[in-house]
């Protein structure tokens, strides 16, 4: 798959799960974005870059961060996502805010260079991870800080649900939501790639969560409502429910006695500052 070809399935993901993004279940990304501004340092009358925006986890908290003395951007190739996020913006009173359709491999400069640029969840779908640090590290200001967060260790527990849910997409149709796991893989291999791009001190923290769904049925919900949307329209029509079904019964064990489904998440912030 090329790489215009892999930035169009993350951005048909995104668009078509717009809707119901952080509105079903318990709030998810949200709560990762907030954590992850409270680690950039932002002060007021910063000027702060967001890639791949969404509906605002982290722009949001960081605009509020800056204030209007400063200056707030989030670009994503999704258009829903953007609309989305431009009424929260405009809902909020953040007047100098802003989400545009844009690239996160190729994003706008700031004239007088940004002092942060924040990524949420979203460096693993890039197709061309190394060139697109490489562009934030000249974007950044020379204090400036590349702030990060990303997926920690998986849970071994987990996997017959994702291999029941997605095990009847048809060989050779797998969409390829994320073409760089390996550079996630550790923190050193994430270490690595800042470093290959030219930034200087990397520092992660990794953070263990629990987030606790009714059960499985709305676990099923919520697993639609984000990019994995797209492993969804992958699978054909007539093995839906049949999929549905064969994870509904491997999610069975997860839950607790009082009915409820917790999933376990590591999530790895990540700061780099400019060398």
């Amino acid at each position: 798959m090329s790489e215009d070809e892999t930035k169009s399935v993350v951005a048909k993901a995104f668009q078509d799960a717009a809707d119901d993004y952080e509105r079903v279940g318990p709030e998810f990304f949200d709560r990762f974005g907030r954590e992850l501004v409270a680690r950039a340092g932002l002060r007021p009358g910063m000027r702060v870059l967001d890639l791949g925006s969404g509906t605002g986890a982290a722009l949001l908290p960081a605009a509020a961060e800056v204030g209007a003395a400063g200056r707030a951007l989030g670009v994503d190739l999704a258009p829903g996502m953007v609309a989305r996020l431009d009424r929260a913006l405009t809902a909020a009173g953040l007047r100098h805010a802003e989400a545009r359709v844009g690239d996160a491999e190729d994003p706008p400069a700031d004239e007088a260079g940004w002092d942060r640029i924040l990524a949420a969840h979203m460096l693993f779908f890039l197709p061309n991870l190394t060139d697109a640090l490489a562009r934030y590290q000249r974007l950044l200001r020379p204090d400036g800080v590349f702030a990060c967060s990303t997926w920690g260790a998986e849970f071994p527990e987990w996997k017959p649900v994702y291999e029941a849910l997605y095990g009847q997409i048809p060989a050779g149709t797998m969409p390829r939501l994320l073409p760089q796991r390996e550079a996630f893989a550790s923190d050193d291999a994430l270490r690595t790639a800042l470093e290959t791009a030219g930034f200087g001190k990397v520092e992660h923290e990794t953070v263990a969560y629990e987030v606790e769904y009714r059960d499985p049925a709305q676990w099923l919900e919520w697993n639609r409502s984000h990019g994995a949307r797209a492993f969804w329209d992958a699978i054909p029509a007539e093995k839906l429910a049949a999929s549905r079904d064969a994870a509904k019964a491997a999610l069975e064990p997860l839950r607790r006695p009082d009915g409820v489904l917790p999933m376990p998440i590591a999530v790895r912030y990540t700061i780099a500052h400019r060398a």
